[in-house]
């Protein structure tokens, strides 16, 4: 179902004022204390008009049109209207964003072909992690707690270092409401696919200088339901149909619960600037489907699966003071996160066997200055950063081995308004070292007892503008240059990764990923339209990837990692236009071709072309209840070949299923109102996805390999605002 997004591109609705051209950024604003996006009720898919959406992952906050680089904004309340359960499908609308899959239980997203550690995700511009070698790790922080998600595309590491080679995603928490007392939401939904429920509240309050937002939610998730289609394996007919699943119907042991929360404490003082202490949870349990024969039993025995439990802690001290005319935002968070897993054939019920026991300490420290006109310049933000990750590995299984890795960095990011046009340029220096730890590690590799302290001097940079060929037509270009290090994983890994259904093997000699990422847009922005044409290329060198190595290992495929030089490139394109005063259409499709260079195969993980098509309908009049509303989207996602070696790639050889996918066309609905229910306004929001209960496969789903994507799944949420 088609998101709520504010953003520069894909959204405008009645109402909404002339958008902009591109304008000299002021100098660094006041902060806004008195919004109160968590008190919020959930509101259908709307924009809010783009010359008002202030974005903070640039040189200057301020709109998306003004940006080099394409900025997309999402809004915790445009997610909650469309009822997703994690990051990645709240963002998966946006036009060149897609979402690894895995349920309703893990969502990663992907920015231009690129996911897990070439994507930051970040709490108020400090990074995060979440194990996130793993294509079915997601990230560890709630969408219903945060107030929204900025996506940046393209390398972003100037301002965010390593792991922002394909883009950032900045999470702004909830913000607090000074000036009320409590100001809030409580939230109600029932997914029917899974038999689903969440149940979720948040709140904010003030008495004028200190300040509190606080939330939770619980997430109980049963099996996910497929179409009913026949299944052959194993059987004697299994080799005539091993194009068929599986598994289909009911999908055993692919239940979740989760508990996750939030809490702050804020200070907003004319002369010490304003100062949050925030405490974030996110605790999940959760049940994979393993594909036969990767447990403990003959396929004959049924289904298996494999529990996992994550448990993570943030605590982040964040403040905004203003000194010698910079505004100054110094940061630090500290994060502990710990994943647990069974192994294969040992679900939840079981208890935790100890197979993987990974842990990590991570401890950031930023500050950050953003000033106004100076020496010639528009403004900018110049930093300093430090990180230290300390990592134990406990189970009976290495996978991740214990280590340390550090990270320290300097960088300035500026902006330059030379008449209609706008530049934007960035230079960054990052020291990184990775070190594992024997003694860190429970059962260490050969690889890990013999490691040697791994160093990285990795300098990047970007340059873009925008220009204003009309009132409302603008041209903007970027170049950056983007890098990664290698993790711990990368370098060291030595086990059974149940993930993947693969055994796996690290590569201590493998060198930073650097990239040079180029993307040139086409922006229009009037009254009754908006559109965005965009194009990018992507030409990374040292590619770090999974191969195929012929070998088994306990029935298992061995992959090992290696390095290619590569390149991404595609375009993106999308357009709205408000009909009439109840009606407004919209279109978006994306292509996209990722290779290396040299053996011109496929990389790993790209998405399938997609385009998709639809309208939204806001029907006015007494006859028509209050904030009525009405949605229908048609998508459309072609057929796509699996990489040599990808996660899931052994599946096109099994005697059941297969990684590469056909293509497939699917329809969603959606409807809403805001009736006043006791003397309350209660906000009702319906989506129904694959409303024809399609069976078929996504690419990024990873149950693809063995059995069907989710059926049709209705989803009400319920959400009643408060004001006491």
């Amino acid at each position: 179902m088609r998101a709520c997004i504010v953003t520069l591109s894909l959204c405008f609705y009645a109402g909404a004022g002339s958008a902009q051209a591109p304008v000299a950024p002021a100098a660094p604003a006041e902060r806004d204390t008195t919004t109160a996006a968590p008190a919020a009720p959930a509101q259908p898919a709307k924009a809010t008009q783009l010359e008002a959406v202030s974005v903070t992952g640039v040189a200057i906050p301020g709109s998306p049109l003004t940006q080099a680089a394409n900025v997309d904004v999402v809004d915790s309340q445009a997610m909650q209207a469309d009822g997703v359960s994690n990051l990645g499908e709240g963002l998966d609308q946006l036009a060149g964003v897609d979402s690894i899959g895995t349920g309703n239980v893990a969502g990663k997203p992907v920015i231009r072909g690129l996911s897990g550690l070439r994507v930051k995700i970040l709490s108020d511009d400090v990074g995060i992690g979440n194990q996130a070698y793993g294509v079915r790790h997601m990230p560890v922080i709630d969408p219903f707690l945060i107030d929204r998600a900025e996506v940046v595309r393209g390398a972003s590491s100037v301002l965010y270092g390593s792991s922002a080679l394909g883009g950032a995603i900045n999470l702004i928490p909830m913000d607090i409401a000074y000036d009320h007392r409590a100001l809030g939401e409580v939230m109600g939904r029932y997914n029917s696919n899974n038999r689903q429920w969440d149940t979720g509240v948040k709140a904010t309050g003030g008495n004028g200088h200190f300040g509190y937002a606080a939330g939770f939610i619980r997430r109980d998730g049963g099996d996910i339901r497929t179409p009913d289609e026949p299944t052959y394996f194993p059987g004697p007919n299994a080799a005539a149909n091993s194009d068929a699943p599986a598994y289909t119907g009911r999908l055993p042991y692919t239940d979740f619960n989760q508990l996750n929360g939030s809490f702050a404490l804020g200070m907003d003082d004319d002369t010490l600037g304003e100062w949050q202490l925030r405490y974030t949870r996110f605790d999940d349990e959760h049940n994979f489907l393993l594909p036969p024969p990767a447990g403990i039993k003959p396929p004959t025995a049924g289904a298996e699966g494999v529990g996992q439990y994550i448990n993570d802690d943030q605590i982040q001290l964040t403040g905004h003071v203003e000194g010698a005319g910079i505004q100054w935002k110094p940061s630090f968070l500290y994060q502990n996160n710990r994943r647990r897993s069974n192994a294969g054939g040992f679900p939840l019920v079981t208890g935790f066997d100890n197979t993987i026991d990974l842990e990590f300490d991570q401890y950031t420290a930023r500050l950050t200055g953003q000033h106004g006109p100076v020496l010639g310049l528009s403004g900018g933000t110049f930093g300093v950063e430090y990180l230290n990750k300390q990592q134990a590995s406990r189970g009976r299984v290495q996978l991740s081995p214990g280590g340390q890795v550090n990270n320290a960095a300097v960088f300035a990011f500026e902006e330059k308004d030379i008449g209609k046009l706008t530049l934007q340029a960035g230079l960054r220096y990052d020291y990184h070292d990775v070190e594992a730890d024997a003694g860190e590690t429970a059962n260490p590799s050969p690889s890990v007892v013999n490691a040697d302290k791994q160093t990285f001097n990795v300098v990047t940079g970007s340059l873009g503008g925008v220009y204003a060929l009309t009132d409302h037509l603008s041209l903007a270009a970027n170049v950056g240059r983007g890098f990664r290090a290698p993790s711990l994983f990368e370098l060291y890994v030595a086990g059974q990764h149940g993930g993947v259904a693969a055994f796996q093997r690290g590569n201590p000699d493998l060198d930073e990923e650097t990239s040079l990422d180029t993307s040139v847009s086409l922006r229009w922005a009037s009254d009754r339209v908006t559109a965005k044409l965009s194009g990018y290329r992507n030409a990374i060198d040292n590619y770090i990837y999974i191969e195929d190595t012929g070998q088994t290992q306990n029935g298992l495929p061995v992959f090992d990692h290696d390095q290619a030089d590569a390149e991404l490139y595609g375009a993106e394109a999308s357009v709205e236009a408000q009909l009439t005063q109840w009606m407004s259409v919209h279109a978006q499709g994306e292509l996209i071709t990722g290779e290396r260079t040299q053996s011109n195969e496929d990389l790993p993980l790209i998405p399938a072309n997609n385009f998709g098509v639809g309208a939204r309908f806001t029907p006015k009049g007494q006859s028509w209840p209050p904030g009525a509303y009405g949605l229908v989207d048609l998508t459309y996602h072609a057929s796509q070949d699996a990489a040599p070696g990808e996660p899931f790639s052994q599946f096109d050889g099994a005697p059941f299923g297969r990684a590469s996918t056909s293509g497939y066309g699917l329809v969603d609905l959606g409807a809403g109102m805001t009736p006043t229910i006791a003397g309350h306004e209660v906000r009702l929001d319906l989506r129904v996805n694959n409303l024809f209960d399609k069976p078929y496969r996504g690419f990024l789903d990873t149950y693809k390999g063995y059995a069907l994507s989710p059926g049709r799944d209705i989803r009400l949420t319920t959400s009643v605002p408060f004001d006491l």
